[in-house]
């Protein structure tokens, strides 16, 4: 493409020396023509005259037609060199908006291909969640309390998999943390507050070290808790965690720990 963009650039500037030469052809032939009525004081003869008048001005003719075709074939070139530099414009554009179009399908699967893994891995979060529950149960069934905290500890186990939902206290649907925490209480015949702060205002507060299953995690700040889950023992608590993800048991975490109250 390069090599006929310089092509058209060569011919373009013979195209204008053509032309120029056109001009001069023409100026030499109206010149000679002119002149041509001086010749009657070298040559007598009217038909003498004539004749070298007639020469004279064929071979002007001749130049200015040699210029003429000249000029003209230069055009017809840089016509067909523009027509070919047009035409592979036309192609590397729609080359150009192949990869493009190539570029985003690609884009497109990746999205689809992380989608799936991500719904994948959401799945398998699931299951080792109900795994890991039926293995607390197990583990640390022996160690609830045979009062309102085993009872509270087994009605909250029984929702890991819920999807956490904000504000929601649905079972079998969704929940928010205070949501598991009332719901999981109540069905022990236990009322507490909605919200992690009310709750853990209203309950007796315990040492972290002499927590038992049922009892109340807090997380938070400023003195405000902003969270809560319920302890089933070995360190683990039951959990409605965040958006996107769902009830769970899993390690009782340090940023942000408050401190435990019991119901």
């Amino acid at each position: 493409m390069n090599q006929v963009r310089a092509s058209i650039t060569q011919d373009q500037a013979q195209v204008s020396a053509d032309q120029a030469n056109l001009r001069t052809q023409a100026l030499q032939s109206y010149e000679t023509g002119a002149s041509d009525s001086g010749l009657g004081g070298v040559f007598g003869a009217t038909g003498e005259q004539a004749a070298v008048t007639s020469e004279y001005t064929q071979l002007a003719a001749n130049g200015v037609t040699s210029a003429i075709d000249a000029l003209q074939a230069a055009e017809a070139k840089l016509n067909t060199e523009e027509a070919q530099l047009q035409a592979s414009d036309a192609q590397a554009q729609a080359a150009l908006s192949q990869a493009a179009a190539a570029r985003n399908a690609a884009s497109a699967t990746a999205a689809s291909e992380q989608g799936t893994l991500h719904s994948l891995n959401s799945q398998i979060a699931g299951l080792v969640a109900q795994q890991n529950a039926r293995a607390s149960r197990m583990t640390f069934g022996n160690l609830a309390p045979s009062g309102g905290g085993g009872a509270a500890v087994q009605a909250a186990e029984s929702q890991i998999g819920v999807p956490y939902q904000w504000g929601a206290e649905d079972p079998g649907h969704g929940f928010d943390c205070s949501g598991l925490t009332q719901w999981s209480w109540r069905q022990a015949g236990v009322s507490i507050p909605r919200t992690a702060d009310a709750q853990m205002q209203a309950v007796p507060q315990v040492p972290l070290s002499a927590m038992e299953p049922g009892d109340l995690v807090f997380w938070g700040s400023g003195g405000y808790a902003q969270h809560v889950a319920i302890y089933v023992g070995n360190g683990d608590v039951v959990d409605a965690p965040s958006s996107g993800q769902d009830v769970q048991i899993q390690p009782i975490w340090p940023n942000g720990l408050m401190g435990a109250g019991r119901p």
